[in-house]
């Protein structure tokens, strides 16, 4: 589908241009990205995440798909599956039947950590990875 786009982008670009002859369009080799790795790294481990209200919960984002909130101390207070959205969102589907909401991500601050902001731009969090490699999950 990544080919047929950029093929089908270059040949309206194309239909724009001059009457000149132009060198052929060769097609463009895509790698297709995994769960566990984006553009910044590997986005699996535990992160601190500083709520909009000054609470703070910790997640552990698994590459599995999976991830775990829990409290400072380690108690489980949820969890559900994740997922790279459009445009680099991180979307996240927490078990039961609340919704799924996405979350984009600003630059990261000389200490790591970096601002999620709702679908809507408000700064909902404030995120810092704290370990390179997620956990296990808590027991309940």
């Amino acid at each position: 589908m990544k080919k047929f786009l950029v093929a089908a982008s270059c040949v309206a670009l194309a239909a724009c241009g001059s009457n000149e002859t132009e060198a052929p369009v060769e097609p463009i080799e895509t790698a297709d990205t995994t769960l566990d790795s984006t553009a910044t790294g590997n986005v699996a481990g535990t992160y601190e995440v500083k709520l909009a209200d000054g609470s703070v919960t910790m997640q552990t984002i698994n590459a599995d798909g999976t991830y775990v909130d829990t409290t400072p101390d380690g108690t489980r207070i949820g969890g559900g599956t994740w997922r790279t959205g459009d445009n680099g969102t991180m979307c996240f589907d927490p078990e039961g039947n609340d919704p799924e909401e996405c979350y984009t991500g600003g630059a990261p601050a000389e200490d790591g950590a970096f601002e999620m902001r709702g679908e809507d731009g408000t700064v909902q969090s404030s995120v810092r990875k704290v370990e390179a490699q997620a956990m296990a999950a808590p027991s309940e």
